[in-house]
C-alpha cells in the first residue's frame, strides 16, 4: 500500500504541476499581443544608408568632395522630405556617363553661352529646378524670375552649389547694373546684327 500511495501522491503532483504551466501559458498568450505590439514600437527599425548617396558622383567630381554648399547643401527635397542629393537636380548617370552621353542635366549660362541650350534646351534645365522651386513663390519674390524663365536659365543668374550665392541679398543698384549689363550686352548684339545685315545688302 505504501508504494501505491507514494505513487499516487507523486501523480497528483505532476497534474498540478502540469496544471499550474498550462494556466501559466495560457496567461503569457493573453497577455502577447500588447506586449508584442509595445515590443514592436519600441523595436521599430529605421533603414538607414551606410554610403553617402552622392558618393559616387564625388568619386570623380573632386571639387564636389566636401558636399554641396549655399542653400541647396542644407535644403530638404520638398517631393521626397530627405535631403537634396546629385541625383535630384542632375539625375541617374548611366554606365556610359564617363563617355559623355547625355544621360545626365547639365546646367549652364545660357546668355554667355548659348549652344550650350542646344543639347539642354532651356525648358528642360529650367524644369529641374521648377519641381521644387514653384513659379508662383518665384514670382512674388522678384517679376524678373516670370520675365525671364522662358529665356534663359535659371543658373544664368544663380547657380547650384556655390560657397556664396551671388543673388542672396544682392543689393538693389547690383540688380539694376545687372540688367542693364545684361540688356546693353543684348542691345549691341542686336545692333551688330542689323549692321552685318545692311552691310551685306550694300556689298549686293
Amino acid at each position: 500500500m505504501g508504494d501505491l500511495t507514494m505513487d499516487f501522491l507523486r501523480l497528483m503532483l505532476m497534474a498540478a504541476m502540469l496544471l499550474t504551466s498550462l494556466q501559466g501559458q495560457a496567461a503569457d498568450a493573453a497577455n502577447a499581443p500588447a506586449a508584442l505590439s509595445a515590443t514592436a514600437v519600441s523595436a521599430t527599425h529605421e533603414v538607414e544608408f551606410l554610403r553617402n548617396p552622392d558618393a559616387a558622383c564625388t568619386d570623380c567630381h573632386k571639387e564636389q568632395a566636401y558636399g554641396m554648399h549655399g542653400k541647396h547643401g542644407q535644403a530638404t527635397n520638398p517631393n521626397n522630405l530627405a535631403p537634396v542629393t546629385c541625383t535630384n537636380c542632375h539625375g541617374q548617370p548611366s554606365p556610359q556617363h564617363r563617355e559623355g552621353v547625355k544621360d545626365v542635366m547639365r546646367f549652364s549660362d545660357s546668355f554667355k553661352d548659348k549652344q550650350s541650350t542646344e543639347r539642354y534646351p532651356i525648358a528642360e534645365q529650367n524644369g529641374v529646378c521648377m519641381s521644387c522651386h514653384e513659379p508662383k513663390v518665384l514670382r512674388e519674390a522678384l517679376w524678373a524670375h516670370d520675365v525671364h524663365a522662358t529665356k534663359l536659365t535659371c543658373t544664368s543668374c544663380h547657380q547650384l552649389h556655390p560657397a556664396k550665392e551671388p543673388m542672396v541679398a544682392i543689393p538693389e543698384k547690383s540688380r539694376i547694373k545687372l540688367c542693364v549689363d545684361c540688356h546693353s550686352k543684348q542691345h549691341e548684339a542686336v545692333k551688330a546684327a542689323k549692321a552685318n545685315t545692311t552691310s551685306g545688302k550694300e556689298a549686293q
